[in-house]
């Protein structure tokens, strides 16, 4: 990437990505779109669905969306042989994908299965590439099950949820590590509740099965949870974050608590890491076996941890001063289990690292 080069936008939708409730977020999106000698354009991708028998109804629900609720020519490009892997298609097979990516400022991938966007795209030339774009200025939309396929590892809810596979998570493509550093599990449709009867929150698996997952979370590894109608906007080149839509963004730490954005909160990169308290730049493992003990934690020798307390301590004083007080606790406990002991004066907060 060219030093003159400002790097563009990761985008989270936990659902309605097509609706009338994300269509100003995305015109948004195409009205700041950097300036370039040709006309700014849309790719979609349609991996995460073209399993479906109404793949072609879908790609063009899409197109038209975007052509004419957004303004932006929309192209959507699928791989051949759908009953195969992404990595298993030959380097020619690919190439369309790739010069498509390459020519568009503005990339989406959406709605289907998470474990079918892991099959298509994991292990191609796909993932480098759209990592490239997005250091190189463009802007990548995703949402529902291509946003579960973003991150570290990814619920294959359609194999939990309807067909009664044992919780275990799958390798996800982790394009929001490579970019951030962070190291989550994007869990959409945070907020679900269409089960009425029984629990549809948390990408329909429920609570308890989520609660069942985090304890075969990775370690340093967290969790993003996207309401739907709502999404959470990564700005690389402003080095902020920020919440639209309908609900709220919950990030929270296995263990130790979680923190929640609401529509129309704004931060900085830095500051929003640092909610992320011991999972920002843990050290990465390789998931433990299905049935395997949970591992305990690790205390990261060596690591600064001064610039995440001081953050979390300037979220935690926000929160009081807000009286979000489950929020100032859950901060607190994320600033301990740094290892640091936290005590509360009149004049503020001082810390010391445990010995």
């Amino acid at each position: 990437m060219a030093a003159d080069v400002t790097p563009g936008r990761l985008v989270l939708i936990g659902s309605g990505e097509i609706g009338p409730s994300m269509a100003p977020l995305h015109r948004s999106l195409v009205a700041t779109l950097p300036a370039r000698s040709t006309p700014s354009s849309l790719v979609a991708l349609d991996g995460s669905y073209d399993f479906q028998t109404n793949r072609a109804e879908m790609g063009e629900k899409i197109a038209v969306f975007f052509r004419s609720k957004v303004g932006i020519p929309t192209t959507v490009i699928g791989l051949p042989e759908t009953d195969r892997a992404g990595a298993d298609l030959a380097p020619s097979a690919l190439a369309p994908t790739i010069a498509g990516l390459t020519a568009a400022n503005l990339i989406f991938l959406g709605p289907g299965s998470p474990s079918r966007a892991l099959r298509r795209w994991g292990g191609t030339p796909i993932v480098e590439q759209l990592i490239a774009r997005i250091r190189g200025g463009a802007t990548l939309i995703t949402s529902s099950a291509a946003a579960a396929a973003s991150g570290r590892v990814t619920i294959p809810v359609y194999e939990i949820y309807k067909a009664g596979a044992n919780p275990a998570w799958l390798d996800g493509l982790d394009v929001l590590g490579a970019l951030t550093g962070l190291q989550v599990a994007v869990v959409p449709h945070w907020n679900n509740n269409e089960g009425a009867t029984h629990d549809t929150s948390r990408c329909f698996i429920g609570e308890g099965r989520l609660q069942q997952l985090e304890r075969t979370l990775p370690n340093g590894t967290a969790v993003l949870g996207i309401d739907e109608h709502t999404a959470l906007t990564i700005d690389l080149g402003a080095q902020s974050v920020t919440v639209s839509g309908k609900g709220a963004v919950t990030i929270r730490i296995p263990g130790v608590g979680e923190t929640a954005m609401h529509s129309g909160a704004t931060e900085s990169l830095t500051t929003f890491a640092a909610r992320f308290g011991t999972a920002a730049g843990a050290p990465r493992r390789s998931l433990p076996a299905i049935g395997s003990p949970t591992p305990e934690p690790e205390h990261v020798a060596g690591v600064d941890v001064t610039e995440a307390v001081e953050q979390l301590i300037a979220l935690r004083a926000t929160a009081r001063t807000e009286r979000r007080f489950s929020d100032a606790d859950a901060l607190r406990a994320a600033i301990e289990a740094l290892g640091v002991d936290l005590i509360d004066e009149p004049t503020g907060a001082r810390w010391s690292v445990r010995g």
